[in-house]
């Protein structure tokens, strides 16, 4: 049986022409088991809170669906690419996978990824569309068409430590840093005062899916973008990327308000600094990071505002996240695309049990949303967020804007200079 894969620029391509893919995986879909069932393979990255909603959402779908298994394998975030990109190229891999946006268009690129199939997912195009923001739909798409289903969409925010405001004489609301001007203002000013913190603002460090994140909003809040907007060409060494950076790094390099060498590190957060007071603003954490301060660092008093700009257009940090994706080799993709219509319809569970927003409109606006402190301030920062453009050779490029950035943050190099030699080497990574 031929079967239609996605390939890029929604090329229509057949397993007769990846040989890759030719090994195994290309049995008859929904072919059963020996004793008749079907097992569905599911992968995802490792999430204590999701993995504890997933599993008892699993043991339900078994029981309602006699004749199939759900074959549940959770992958630490950091291998999940390098184990996906092995198995589906030697033509096997998951049926159904949740999977870093960013990364699938690596996938996409490859033909590795099938396209939302409507039957069996149980809504048209349109239908599905309605379901998502237009900018979260196009992050899942590839040339108009849904390639996969969001699944876990978050952006960050900007956060204050209310004590330290208030022993600097200064209001948390009234005084909440609007420009990234503000920041550096605000920040000395609370550093200075009497008890005051170690820093002014953590900033995101040492992390490239984070920093990249952070790079390519305030560019975008400077009037630019990294990359045009089908990832094909790159602007990395514009006059608005180096004026974001060179901001970031003066931050840390001219005002003194940030000190890369408290962290955070590769295993640590930004956020944790925040958190045990060692600074008095963060530019990282999502909705996500409500239970995280609430539990681990309770007696801390936060006021959750929209992400700093340079004081042009109200740009907010970058859209992220993961989406249910279906690998072209699975034997079983009707079952596995039913699956995933299964895991987008427990959108309020997701949401009530684990805190994870699937990226619906529904729960996007739904009464237990609207009991989340703050909830206005995230639905505003969804609305302000785009995804990164697709970069096939994500990873690669985000290890060479992350060398740039700690260029420039950590070395104190010049903005221009470090990203000058970041384009030059991720120009010949663009699919152009």
């Amino acid at each position: 049986m031929e079967r239609r894969l996605w390939g890029r620029r929604g090329t229509s391509i057949t397993v007769a022409a990846l040989a890759a893919l030719a090994v195994t995986g290309c049995a008859a879909e929904g072919s059963p088991s020996a004793d008749g069932s079907t097992t569905i393979t599911y992968w995802t990255h490792v999430n204590a809170p999701a993995q504890a909603v997933e599993r008892e959402l699993i043991a339900q779908y078994e029981k309602d669906h006699p004749g199939v298994r759900i074959d549940y394998l959770p992958i630490e975030f950091g291998t999940m690419a390098a184990k996906l990109n092995a198995a589906i190229a030697a033509g096997g891999g998951p049926d159904l996978v949740n999977y870093f946006q960013s990364y699938a268009a690596g996938l996409i690129g490859k033909g590795y990824l099938a396209p939302v199939d409507h039957e069996a997912y149980g809504m048209t195009a349109d239908e599905l569309a309605a379901q998502y923001t237009e900018a979260i739909g196009a992050g899942f798409s590839a040339d108009g068409e849904f390639i996969g289903i969001p699944h876990e969409i978050s952006t960050y925010q900007f956060w204050v430590n209310d004590q330290h405001f208030a022993n600097a004489g200064l209001d948390p609301a009234k005084d909440f840093p609007k420009t990234w001007a503000d920041v550096a203002t605000v920040g000395a000013l609370v550093q200075d005062a009497p008890g005051g913190p170690a820093e002014g603002v953590a900033l995101s460090l040492n992390n490239q899916v984070r920093d990249v994140l952070v790079l390519d909003a305030m560019t975008r809040q400077a009037g630019g973008m990294l990359f045009g907007p089908d990832g094909s060409e790159s602007f990395v060494n514009s006059p608005e990327a180096v004026r974001a950076l060179q901001t970031w790094g003066d931050l840390a390099n001219d005002h003194g308000i940030n000190d890369p060498a408290l962290g955070p590190t590769a295993s640590t957060n930004a956020e944790d600094l925040f958190g045990d007071g060692t600074a008095a603003m963060v530019n990282t954490g999502g909705s996500w990071f409500i239970p995280t301060l609430e539990g681990t660092y309770p007696d801390i008093a936060w006021t959750v505002g929209q992400y700093p700009t340079f004081g042009g257009e109200p740009v907010g940090a970058d859209l992220y996240g993961y989406g249910l994706y279906v690998p072209a080799t699975s034997a079983h993709q009707k079952e596995a695309w039913e699956f995933a219509r299964y895991l987008a319809d427990a959108s309020p569970t997701y949401f009530a049990e684990a805190g994870i927003w699937l990226g619906d409109n529904d729960v996007l606006t739904d009464e237990a949303t609207a009991e989340v402190p703050s909830w206005d301030v995230f639905v505003e920062g969804f609305a302000r967020g785009n995804f990164l453009p697709p970069l096939s050779q994500y990873n690669e490029i985000s290890q060479i804007l992350e060398s740039a950035i700690q260029r420039v943050v950590v070395n104190g190099d010049d903005a221009q200079s470090a990203l000058d030699a970041a384009h030059a080497a991720i120009e010949p990574l663009l699919d152009n």
